[in-house]
Formats: structure tokens, sequence, C-alpha cells
């Protein structure tokens, strides 16, 4: 390694001579990974090492370079794998566990369950103003619309529980739902609120009875069970280390660390490194105060790593405006430059990488570099999101159907959707009790799908004469967000965290950090956090896309095309 910062010096002499526990307050781009790899070097029983990685692709990166450096007896596991040797460790009824990703989702549509858990049901959905027969009405859309958002929120309460740790009660679970935003402010405060979260806790105590079940007898789990179950079940690994590394501790969740410490020896010592404003993982189960609660866990020394080798000065300034203390290790100046997002297309190049705080932006680039002809890069999962986001506009045989033997055409399609969703978005809208944020929502999720359907019917116009109905669109949307060489790169911040590029550009940074009416006081330092985190990846330049002129310029054409000229 290049010669060691002091900071880096102050944490080799606790590695190689100090007695406890330690953790790491890094900045981003402060050379961690390379901090670790010599900690590792330092410590004599390579064997007795753990390196805990957040996830696969960090698992990936730290393993390979130990390798190089040929430290190859240091494991390096993910925490969910590290939840799964546990499972195995103590399974001794010669059946393997079976990875089953969508596990309480088919717990949750199987018949028995249906039947257990549908008195509840009947329940919430009187509170929302159904009748209870419209638990099986296919032909309501709107009651369709509110079953799949009981079921999804079901699940979130059974993920969170899981990784939270979370006492099994009522009030733990109202407290839970309401702590991670799966009902709105707005909704927790109507007076029928203590009436249907009962009704959601008593589906939840069915799912997971229906869930560990399944666990004990059939060894189906799902990635949270593989952190849940070694806790419920009070199990231990049959190996354990004397040194543990773990990584990005600012956003694990309790079951997490859980696992991760069920791994040390009695007289093991941890060195945990992470970036509090980093932490923007909450949404997954854990919270802001995760940094500081694996501190106080293990009593740890606090170091620090403050020096950013990956960003220029410029791009230095900007992140010091969120967190002071960040100093920038190269000399290079960089560029940061100020530009509207209908210049992105005109500007990006091959390489770029693209990064958006929420989706809509990323689909509406999308939409424009497809009008441009141009191939783009998306991740797998966010890939997979986009499409069934678009998808889900429409009936099951509004996608296969050949657009052209619907009388009226797209037109006509387009009038139905339309038609359609602006009620179950009204009906939506009717929970939020704050007048201005039920208009802002209104319009916003109005506008949003005018622009979607409106994007659909264009290409459906050009590319008619090869694709017919909107499955047919959207395999061709698919492609043009799959290209391969080298090419521009589009992500959510999430999914950017541990990238870094030459050129980045920020969508919508004007409005960052992201505000919503009601948001709670952890969710506006995660969204701080996350300004923090897309302006670190940048290695050279750094475009900040502003939103607003191309609203004013909508306007303007919206009120120009209204006016009588020409009449």
């Amino acid at each position: 390694m290049i010669k060691p910062t002091p900071e880096q010096q102050h944490i080799f002499r606790f590695i190689s001579g100090g007695k406890g526990h330690g953790i790491i307050d890094a900045v981003a781009g402060a050379g961690k990974t390379t901090t670790i790899m010599e900690c590792a070097r330092l410590l004599e029983d390579k064997s007795a090492i753990l390196f805990c990685a957040f996830n696969n692709s960090i698992a990936n990166e730290i393993y390979s370079k130990f390798h190089r450096l040929g430290l190859n007896e240091v494991a390096v596991k993910t925490i969910h794998s590290l939840g799964r040797q546990i499972l195995m460790d103590n399974n001794f009824s010669g059946e393997p566990f079976q990875l089953e990703e969508n596990k309480y989702l088919q717990i949750l549509e199987d018949r028995n369950t249906q039947k257990r858990i549908r008195p509840f049901l009947k329940t919430i959905f009187k509170v929302n103003g159904f009748h209870p027969a419209d638990i099986d009405n296919r032909n309501n859309f709107a009651a369709v619309n509110l079953l799949y958002r009981i079921n999804t929120r079901l699940l979130d309460i059974s993920q969170k529980f899981r990784a939270t740790l979370a006492g099994n009660q009522l009030g733990e679970i109202e407290a839970l739902a309401t702590h991670f935003g799966i009902f709105t402010g707005s909704e927790t405060r109507r007076r029928d609120f203590k009436e249907e979260i009962e009704a959601y806790f008593h589906c939840h105590q069915k799912l997971l009875e229906a869930g560990n079940e399944l666990a004990a007898k059939q060894k189906i789990i799902d990635y949270t069970d593989m952190l849940y179950l070694p806790h419920e079940w009070k199990l231990y690994p049959d190996k354990r280390y004397r040194f543990l590394f773990i990584d990005e501790c600012q956003d694990l969740s309790k079951s997490q660390f859980a696992v991760a410490a069920k791994f040390g020896r009695a007289d093991a010592r941890i060195l945990a490194v992470g970036d509090p404003h980093q932490s923007i993982y909450g949404f997954t189960g854990a919270d802001i105060n995760s940094f500081d609660r694996v501190r106080e866990y293990t009593k740890a020394s606090s170091f620090a790593l403050t020096s950013c080798f990956r960003c220029p000065q410029d791009v230095i300034t900007l992140a010091r405006e969120i967190r002071p203390d960040i100093s920038g290790h190269k000399k290079l100046a960089g560029t940061v430059q100020t530009i509207h997002f209908d210049q992105v297309t005109g500007l990006a190049q091959h390489g770029d990488l693209i990064i958006s705080r929420l989706r809509a932006p990323i689909v509406l680039l999308i939409f424009a570099f497809i009008d441009k002809n141009i191939k783009v890069k998306v991740h797998e999962d966010e890939m997979r999101e986009i499409i069934n986001e678009i998808k889900n506009i429409f009936k099951q045989e509004e996608i296969q159907v050949s657009i052209s033997s619907i009388p009226g055409g797209f037109e006509r399609l387009k009038a139905t959707v339309k038609k359609r969703w602006d009620l179950i978005i009204e009906r939506n809208a009717n929970r939020i009790t704050h007048s201005v944020e039920r208009e802002i929502y209104i319009r916003t999720e109005k506008k949003f799908l005018y622009r979607k359907l409106e994007f659909l019917h264009k290409k459906y116009e050009q590319w008619k004469s090869m694709y017919s109905s909107i499955g047919d669109l959207l395999l061709k949307i698919r492609d043009y967000i799959s290209a391969t060489h080298d090419p521009i790169r589009l992500s959510t911040i999430h999914r950017a965290k541990g990238l870094e590029n030459d050129r980045v550009f920020i969508l919508n940074y004007d409005e960052l950090p992201y505000y919503r009416q009601q948001q709670k006081e952890w969710e506006k330092v995660q969204e701080l956090n996350l300004k923090y985190v897309a302006i670190t990846r940048a290695l050279d330049t750094l475009f900040l896309v502003e939103n607003k002129r191309t609203d004013n310029l909508e306007k303007e054409e919206a009120l120009f095309d209204n006016l009588p000229f020409g009449e």
C-alpha cells in the first residue's frame, strides 16, 4: 500500500498492539478496504479472521483482494450467508434448507392462509369503505388494488419484524409499521386506525406461524429467515473466529449484527467500519443509530478516516456542506457543473453514471434516450421494477391483445386506462388528510401516468409494423435498457452506493434532500445522507441536474397549446 496516513497508522497500532473492539468512522472514498487489508496482514493467524460483508458484490471484491495479497485463509462471507451457515450447522434432519425468495408471498397466497386471515381482511376492507364481498370481486379494479396494497403491507411488516427482531405484540407491530411508514401519518391519525392495525397484526401472526413452521418442517427459508431464525431458535455456528471485520456497520439491522456477533469467540475482537453519513437503508430494517448501536454494544474504541482519495477538490467542497470533516487527498480541482434535465441526453457519453433519488426521473430519461435511439444500462433489478411498473398500468388482457384489434386503437386503450387509474389515484388520495399533500399526490401521480401512456402511444405508432401489443413494446423497451458495451448507466442512488465513476450526473439535484409531508426525523437524516452518497460518487466531473426549468417549459408549452392561435 502507499504510505499510510496518520489516521491509518493509529488504527494499525490498535490492531497489532491494542486490546478490545474498535469502530472506524470512514468518510466516502477514504480507502477503508485498503486499511482493512493491512489490518488483516498484521494479524498472525489468518485462519481465525472473518470479514463480514454487506452484500455479494462487496464480498467478491474483498475476497479477490485478499487472494491477490496471498491472504487466502481469511474467510469472507456475507452476513446472510453466515446466517444460513448457522442454520446448516444445526440442521440434523438430513434435509437441506431451500431458499425461496418469495416464501412469504406464497404463504400469503396459499388457500389455507387466506382462510385463516379472511375475517381480518374483511375488517380491513370495511375500514377502507368496501363491502367484505369485494375481497373476491376481480372485476372491481379498486378492490383488487386495495388487496394488492394489503398484501404488500403484510409482507413489509413480516420483513421488518424479522429484520429488527421486534417484539411480537400489537403495540410493537403498530410502532414498527408507523416508524417505517408502512402506513402514512394521516392514516395513523384516523379514528378507525386501531381497528385496522389490529386486523393487520392478526394477519401477521398467522403469516409468521406458517413461515416458521415451513422453515422447521420443510426447511424452506427466505433471505430474512437467514437472519431471523438463528435468533428465534437460539442457534450458534460450529466455527467461531478470533477477529471479526464488520463492514458497512451504519446499515446493519439488529438481526444482521446479531448474526455476525455469533461468529466471535468469547475473547474475539471486532473492528467495525462504516460512515454514519452514508446510512441510507433504514427502509430495510436498519436505522440511523446503527453505527452508534454497534459502538455501544461492543464498547469500541473510536477511530476516524477523514481523507477522501476518490473525489476532486470541487466535489469535496460540495460534500463538506453535509459532512464538514471530510478532506480531499487529490489535488485535482475537478468539475462541478449545473445543467438542466433536458440537457442530459445531449451531454451524456458512453461509460457515464446517471443517478437519481427517485425512479420516476430515471423512467422519463429512459424515454428520452429511447427517443434518440440510444441504448443504456439499468441494473437488472431496476429493469424488472421499471418494466413491472409500466406493465401494472394495464390489465393482463390489455397487455396481450393486438392494439389494432381494439376499436379506436391506442387512443381508446389510453382513454380506458386513464379513466380507470384516475379513479384509483383519487380513491387512494382520500386516505391523505392533508389537503395540499393530497392534491400534490393526485397531480404528480396522474402526470406521471399520462407521460408513460403518451410515450407508449408514440412508440406504438413508430413501431407498429413490428410490435403489435403492449407486451411487445415492453420487450423492446427492455432491450433498450440492457446495453452491454461501455454503456451509459442509470441507477437509483441506493443502488449506486459503493460505485464510483469519472463522470456522474445527479438527476433533480435541486430537489435534494427529498422532502415530503409528515416526514420523520430519521427519514430526513437519511435523505441528507443520500445526497452525500450521490455527490461522492464522482472521480472527476459532477453534473448537478436541475428539474425546475423542464417543469416551467412544460407549463408554458401547455398554455400555448391551449390558446386559439390560427382559429
